[in-house]
């Protein structure tokens, strides 16, 4: 893994700590020492300058004479670079032993003297370590006290010495004074300072690489963590790896990964229910749409959109939508539990339902549930229109029934004219009986339509109808015409037969004497056409779309015994949709009819 150098990065701050705290101690450990080096070593060399003073002191003080200390003054062995000076109590030099040190700070300065007038005398020579005494440190030589100091020359300019005295005798009858130039201490100063300077700087150098290599391996677990705390964040739950630490941060490890692998969990939890709603929404026929606060649209699924769609499958209507909308923000005023509303959408009739809803964010929405009832609508009709007929078909042969007996029963009629009215009875039990049977074959059309079907040949079958209606043709004095057909069909026998037994009867019933009723065979590749034609008083064009409604009669003032109950056609139908096929109907006023059934091969 590459080393973060981002200014902000946590390896470039821990870095830059490390190092930072590595500058300040180094570099005031090396101050420090630095300075009590230095103070150290002047005062080594002003402590052993002055041992040394106090030896030659004491060495001259035993002296018994000064021809004798004089003497003893050659024989004395002074340090490398070190000049001694006696001179008397009143400055005066009285020998001179060692190099002149202070020659290097200038050969001719010049001293002054005053005398008891206060006036000064001047003399230009070299200067001497006496030179750097001031009166007040001659004065507590003088009085038995040994210095030690670091001293400029009395005019106040040139270079410091360091200078040691001591008194010579009791009472202290001279002064001994050393002198050594501070140079050779400052230069070791100097050279223990560069070298402190260059094992700093290469303590620094090595602890910045070393707190690179430490900063690069303690941020390295949080580098890998951050990556995968990012690849997370974007939906890649895979687990953390190379983080082997058993530290805080290998704990850390562990418990993102686990809390990883929990959210993949959820996440995928959350998925299959998602899908799962959205299947479930998707998959029902009502329309769902969910909706903001401010009545704006966030969802809907297809059946919501097909409210509004246009002529095109793509297409919109933007009315519809704008009608449907305005309602549904309208009943967002007045939110109620279990409230269903009916809404007319043009044709269409919807049941509406809406429930408020809150969203992640803690904002509400609503969703609003919409059913199209126009079918359930129109069946429920039907079906009341149903019972309506039945039982009116029903009541009045039943009160037929019911008063010719109760008449027979009371004697109202008499016994000569009973048995005219038990065929009237009988006549009008066995039209129940009919009513009841088509009824039954009305349930069976409509809760089972598939039968069993087989090849038909249609020049028998067309045989058989002819013989069968024949006779019938003959006794109304209609002239019964019909086609030759070739070839075979495929459909159930028995149904076909009722298909056009309930066609020709209609068309008999319709048909004045001397008329023609023809039956007319067309033949198509993929289909036969089936036509019945009649030259009655036809249908009026207002009643052709109701004409295969059940119990629907054209001439309604025409007695049920002589124009039926009106469930023949509806039959003719269902057993026609049943095959496959389609029926069609076309009509003339005062020319006839025609009935086309068309059948699939």
């Amino acid at each position: 893994m590459k080393f973060d150098l981002r200014p902000r990065s946590i390896s470039i701050k821990l870095w830059a700590a490390i190092t930072a705290l590595i500058l300040v101690v180094l570099g005031g450990l090396g101050i420090t020492i630095t300075l009590l080096f230095g103070d150290f070593y002047f005062q080594q060399t002003l402590d052993t300058l002055g041992n040394e003073v106090k030896e030659i002191s004491h060495y001259l003080g035993e002296q018994p004479n000064w021809s004798q200390r004089l003497f003893a003054i050659d024989e004395i062995r002074l340090s490398s670079d070190t000049q001694m000076v006696v001179i008397d109590r009143y400055s005066e030099i009285i020998a001179i032993k060692g190099g002149n040190v202070a020659a290097s700070f200038g050969t001719n300065d010049r001293i002054g003297w005053g005398d008891v007038s206060g006036e000064m005398s001047w003399l230009i020579r070299s200067l001497y370590p006496s030179d750097f005494l001031s009166r007040t440190d001659i004065a507590e030589v003088l009085a038995g006290k040994v210095i030690t100091i670091k001293a400029i020359p009395r005019n106040q300019t040139g270079q410091a010495m360091l200078i040691a005295a001591a008194p010579i005798g009791t009472p202290s009858e001279a002064i001994v004074v050393l002198g050594t130039s501070p140079a050779p201490v400052q230069d070791s100063i100097n050279a223990f300072r560069r070298m402190t300077l260059y094992v700093s700087l290469a303590a620094v150098v090595l602890a910045t690489l070393v707190s690179l290599v430490f900063a690069r391996q303690v941020t390295r677990p949080l580098a890998l963590m951050q990556k995968g705390a990012s690849q997370m964040a974007n939906g890649d739950f895979q687990p953390i790896t190379g983080v082997r630490s058993r530290d805080e941060l290998g704990e850390l490890a562990d418990v993102l990964n686990s809390m990883g692998e929990s959210l993949k969990n959820h996440m995928t939890w959350l998925s299959e229910e998602r899908n799962l709603l959205l299947g479930i929404v998707e998959g029902i026929s009502d329309g769902v749409i969910m909706l903001d606060a401010g009545g704006e649209i966030l969802y809907t699924n297809e059946p919501a959109k097909a409210l509004w769609q246009g002529s095109g499958p793509d297409e919109e209507s933007p009315e519809r939508k704008e009608a449907l909308m305005t309602f549904l923000r309208e009943f967002m005023e007045d939110v109620e539990i279990d409230n269903k509303i009916h809404f007319n959408l043009d044709t269409q009739v919807l049941q509406v339902a809406m429930a408020t809803t809150q969203f992640e964010d803690g904002k509400q929405g609503y969703v609003a549930v919409l059913r199209d009832i126009t079918a359930s609508l129109r069946a429920e009709k039907e079906r009341r229109d149903f019972m309506a007929s039945v039982t009116h078909e029903l009541r009045t042969p039943l009160h037929l029934i019911q008063g010719y007996l109760e008449a027979i029963q009371d004697g109202v009629i008499a016994e000569e004219e009973q048995a005219e009215n038990i065929d009237l009875v009988l006549e009008e039990a066995k039209r129940l009986a009919k009513l009841v049977m088509e009824l039954q074959e009305l349930d069976r059309f409509d809760n089972w339509k598939n039968f069993e079907k087989k090849e038909i040949d249609l020049a028998s079958f067309l045989q058989e109808l002819h013989y069968r209606f024949q006779g019938r043709a003959e006794e109304l004095g209609i002239h019964l015409e019909m086609d030759n057909g070739t070839g075979v069909i495929h459909a159930n026998r028995d149904r076909l037969l009722q298909v056009f037994i309930n066609l020709i009867e209609n068309a008999f019933r319709h048909t004045p004497k001397g008329k023609s009723v023809n039956i007319r065979i067309i033949d198509y590749d993929e289909h036969i056409q089936f036509n019945v034609e009649d030259q009655g008083e036809g249908i009026p064009p207002q009643a052709l779309p109701h004409i295969f409604d059940r119990f629907y009669r054209v001439d309604k003032s025409r007695s049920r015994k002589e124009g039926g109950m009106g469930l023949g056609l509806s039959i003719v139908m269902l057993i026609v949709e049943a095959h496959n096929g389609e029926i069609k109907v076309e009509s003339e006023v005062g020319k006839g009819t025609t009935f086309k059934v068309i059948l699939p091969k």
